[in-house]
Formats: structure tokens, C-alpha cells, sequence
């Protein structure tokens, strides 16, 4: 007998947790592909008699009878991945997640426009070859969550319908609105009343939410928000074109960054002009990225629940796997703010760098 033969042969199978456990070959099969079937106490033990035997499940052939191929597809633009960016973490704690539910996550990357991603998932469908989706940054007038419930492919977006308050299908959202209000509140704790944003111009979905929590966040301090000091540009390489001739005759104090790509370039080109950020003016971003930890001075950020969101999103998907009529999961979930040296000075009176 060959050595692989000779391993299958000692392998557990269901007999071998069923007999250890006291219960039915059906009731295992029961505890690993239906749980909810099989009472508490029950599934308990089965699953104490499965450690025990330290069983291994033949996913090819669970796939084969489930026609399920046990992966995940999580769509991105072909620009939406950098140190800064929140999708790095994600996609490590979705793939994280999903492995303990036997799960593998692939990448897809495609054009940014929704038209290029959905082609690829035509092709995905066509071929059978993911079970579901996951779409990040979602925006207003977006395709492709219609196009992915036509099909009948299970899909969660990480990001709200922004213009689609009666939307059916799965979503996971962080309260950017509220994330701001924190840096708002932050700020004006600590003497600031210049505060410039820093991000790109409103566009009815995530850019006017955090625009308006920050805003909002200043008035409940306080503080009247001035127009002239919002710096508005499409892109990180703009800040370079615009923000120097703020910063030198509008005079901030501080500047609210949409995320962690914009804070880190504004902390570079204030330093380029000769001042201290988190001494002379006070920077914070959004995401809490790797970067904004590692940057030098470190930069206070919104931190993003990505544990919970991901954990929400593989229980939408698991339960549109077994019911394609599941109900869908529609969340919005909390931010907090992780204060660092880039903002933790306190302006004195009549402060002006």
C-alpha cells in the first residue's frame, strides 16, 4: 500500500467522530455542514469528539457536493491598494476571518470605473468561479451591487449605498461622519479654531461625509468652519499645488485630512516650508493606517473597525450561501481616534506659526 494510501487510511471520518461522540453519522455530517440543525448540547459534543480526533474535512469533496469552490473573490480598482490605505489590513483580516470558516480570499484586480469590474465578475459567473464577492468603496450612482443581485451572486459591499436608501442587498459601513466629529472635537480641545479639511471636493457620498462630520464637529465646539480654508483637490500629487499657499496666508493651525495618503504627503510638505507638524501645526488622517503609526512625527487617525466589519461580512456571505433569500445585513459601525504626536500640542492663545 502506497504512503498516501496508508494515511487516508488512519485518517478519522465521520464514523470514527460519530462513535467517539455517541451520536449518527448524519448528525456529524449535520454539525459541520448545517449546524443549526442539531441542538446545542449535541453540537457541543460532536464538536469536543472533532478536536479530539484532531479531524480534517476533505474540502474537495465537500466542494464537489456542494458545487461551492470555497473562495471568495474581494474586487479592487488597480489604484486602491498603498501602505496608506485601509484595504491592506482589510484584505488581511477578511482572508484571516474567512480561513477559520473554510474560506480562501482572492484578489481581483481591475480597471477603477465600475464597468471593468463588472466585466470580470461576467467572467467570474460565467465560469463558476467564486462562491461570493466583496466590493470595497462603494459611491453614489455605483453599478455594482444591481448588476451582482441580478445574477443571484452572493455579495457584501464594504461601503453604504450613498444614493440608495431602499438597496437590498448586504453592506458594512464605518461612521465616517462621526470619525470627524472626533478629530473636531480633538482639535478644539486642544486650542485649535483654524482648521483647514484636506481632501478631495464633495461627490455626494464618503467625500461629503466626512466633510459634514468634521464641520458638524467644529459647531458643536464652537468653531465656525471657513470656506477658504477647505483644500480641495482630486489627488494626493495636487496637495503639492495647492496646500503650500493655504498654509503660508490662510495660516491654519490644523489640518483634517480625508485620510492617511493625504495626511502624510501634508505632513512633508509642511515640513518642506520650515514648520514643526504637531508643534507649529497639527496634522491628523483617517484609517489608522501602518503608515500614519510609522511616520515620523507618528499621525493621530480615525481607526476603522475592520475586525468587526470583516466578521459582519463573512456572516452575510455564509448565510446567502446557505440561503439565497437570507436577510440582508445592512450596518453602519463606529470609528474611534487613535491620538499621536502630530496633534497632541495644545495651541496657546494667539498661536500662529
Amino acid at each position: 500500500m502506497s504512503e498516501s494510501r496508508k494515511e487516508d487510511a488512519r485518517r478519522p471520518t465521520l464514523q470514527t467522530i460519530a462513535e467517539r461522540a455517541g451520536v449518527s453519522h448524519q448528525t456529524v455530517s449535520n454539525v459541520l455542514n448545517a449546524p443549526e440543525k442539531v441542538a446545542a448540547e449535541t453540537r457541543a459534543r460532536v464538536q469536543a469528539a472533532i478536536t479530539e480526533v484532531n479531524y480534517r474535512p476533505n474540502e474537495t469533496a465537500r466542494s464537489l457536493a456542494r458545487r461551492s469552490t470555497r473562495l471568495v473573490s474581494f474586487h479592487v480598482g488597480s489604484g486602491q491598494s498603498d501602505e496608506a490605505s485601509i484595504l491592506n489590513p482589510f484584505m488581511r483580516q477578511l482572508a484571516r476571518v474567512g480561513s477559520t470558516h473554510g474560506y480562501r480570499v482572492v484578489l481581483d484586480v481591475a480597471t477603477d470605473d465600475d464597468y471593468g469590474q463588472i466585466a470580470s465578475f461576467e467572467e467570474l459567473h460565467a465560469r463558476q468561479s467564486v462562491d461570493g464577492v466583496v466590493i470595497p468603496e462603494t459611491h453614489a450612482g455605483d453599478r455594482r451591487p444591481a448588476w451582482l443581485l441580478e445574477h443571484g451572486v452572493p455579495m457584501v459591499a464594504f461601503g453604504r449605498p450613498w444614493d440608495d436608501t431602499g438597496a437590498s442587498h448586504s453592506w458594512i459601513d464605518v461612521d465616517g461622519a462621526a470619525g470627524m466629529r472626533m478629530v473636531a472635537a480633538h482639535l478644539a480641545a486642544n486650542g485649535h479654531r483654524r482648521i483647514a479639511y484636506v481632501g478631495p471636493a464633495r461627490n455626494m457620498g464618503m467625500e461629503d461625509d466626512r466633510i459634514g462630520g468634521l464641520y458638524a464637529g467644529l459647531r458643536d465646539a464652537g468653531v465656525e468652519p471657513e470656506a477658504r480654508l477647505e483644500v480641495s483637490v482630486e489627488n494626493v500629487a495636487d496637495l503639492r499645488r495647492d496646500l503650500p499657499s493655504v498654509i503660508m496666508q490662510a495660516r491654519p493651525t490644523a489640518l483634517a485630512c480625508r485620510d492617511d495618503s493625504f495626511a502624510f504627503e501634508a505632513t512633508q510638505i509642511v515640513a518642506e516650508l520650515g514648520l514643526r507638524v504637531g508643534h507649529d501645526i497639527a496634522v491628523t488622517g483617517f484609517d489608522d493606517s501602518d503608515l500614519a503609526g510609522r511616520s515620523r512625527p507618528s499621525i493621530t487617525s480615525v481607526a476603522q473597525p475592520i475586525e468587526d466589519v470583516t466578521k459582519l461580512i463573512w456572516q452575510s456571505l455564509l448565510e446567502q450561501f446557505s440561503n439565497p433569500l437570507a436577510t440582508p445585513i445592512q450596518r453602519i459601525t463606529s470609528p474611534s481616534l487613535v491620538v499621536r504626536e502630530s496633534s497632541s500640542f495644545v495651541v496657546a492663545a494667539g498661536h500662529s506659526h
